[in-house]
């Protein structure tokens, strides 16, 4: 899994990526949010490593936009901070909509922890989503449950839910099966 790293300073951007690197994972690393966010987008990162502190979006602003956005996929974020405000700086990390929280310098071996944290809440969140993305349907007369536990004709199912639209017809063996003085 590959992770990216956002920090505007040069010096500890590489350090960063390179604890993430010794703890077993592929890093991208970038210097700005607004290119962070471009990143995320084209090439599908699930965990972010974000300076708090960095000119035009902030790492909170930027786990804002990220959170506001409904077509990205759930995005594990993580805040660094070179300064020492604790509970402060934590609740305020997550209120924002952050995942996880970090003091600099950076302690690799907490670093290594959080970060099977993330990957299993990762794992979970796409067990949820393939859950979520399956559709129950009756295995004899191939209704679909709704929500509120009736049951619909698969069409109209999917025509609610959906842009799909139906043609009927009838496939070989059904027209055998049903108009066998036809075939």
């Amino acid at each position: 899994m590959e992770i990216l790293v956002i920090d505007d300073d040069k010096d500890t951007l590489a350090l960063t990526r390179r604890a993430t690197e010794r703890c077993g994972y592929e890093t991208l690393g970038v210097s700005d949010s607004r290119e962070a966010i471009k990143t995320i987008a084209k090439s599908g990162i699930r965990i972010v490593i974000s300076d708090w502190v960095m000119p035009e979006l902030s790492g909170l602003d930027l786990v804002r936009a990220l959170r506001a956005d409904p077509l990205l996929p759930y995005v594990y974020f993580i805040v660094l901070t070179g300064t020492r405000l604790g509970h402060i700086n934590f609740m305020e990390a997550m209120d924002a909509g952050a995942d996880d929280y970090l003091s600099k310098p950076l302690d690799r071996e907490l670093l290594r922890v959080r970060l099977r944290v993330a990957n299993r809440i990762l794992k979970l969140d796409t067990e949820i989503n393939d859950l979520k993305n399956l559709i129950p349907v009756c295995a004899g007369c191939r209704k679909v449950r709704r929500d509120d536990q009736a049951y619909e004709s698969i069409e109209a199912y999917l025509a609610r839910h959906s842009a799909i639209r139906f043609s009927h017809g009838l496939c070989p063996d059904c027209a055998k099966k049903l108009y066998p003085e036809y075939t």
